[in-house]
């Protein structure tokens, strides 16, 4: 029997795709994804991301490993919905961003959050974050952190 988180998942992932060009078909294996994500080049954060889907001012699907701690942000009309792949992590949400600044039109960055609730992440672990909720991974647990994040416009 299918979960209805993973029904959820696959609803949520697929929405996006079918907004594209229907004659694109967008496939990974699951050794393909893992390969891809390892050998991707890793940002001042220790984050690689590999885009899934075309990402569009509407949506995305991106496939990120974390090794260190990002940046707190808030996205003022995207939702993001997290599916953890594996390892794990602290994610902080709600508060206030510490030092934020807009670093482009709806979208604020800082360097933590404080007043916010502290979830523990892990393998299978899904999140919606709506629009306008700050959010941070404050702490990596494992080592690293996989997995795919679906942001679409949600206002």
């Amino acid at each position: 029997m299918i979960r209805p988180i993973a029904v959820i998942l696959m609803l949520l992932v697929a929405a996006p795709v079918l907004a594209q060009d229907p004659s694109k078909l967008v496939y990974y294996t699951g050794k393909q994804i893992e390969t891809d994500i390892r050998k991707a080049p890793a940002n001042e954060i220790g984050e690689s991301e590999i885009n899934l889907i075309e990402r569009t001012p509407q949506h995305a699907g991106i496939l990120l490993r974390r090794t260190k701690p990002g940046k707190a942000e808030s996205h003022a009309t995207e939702a993001d919905v997290w599916y953890v792949i594996d390892g794990g992590c602290v994610l902080t949400t709600g508060g206030s961003i510490v030092d934020g600044k807009q670093t482009s039109p709806g979208q604020t960055q800082g360097t933590a959050i404080t007043g916010g609730t502290d979830y523990k992440l892990g393998k299978g672990d899904f999140m919606r974050i709506p629009p306008g909720v700050p959010h941070w991974v404050k702490k990596i647990e494992g080592g690293q952190l996989v997995y795919i994040v679906v942001k679409y416009v949600d206002k």
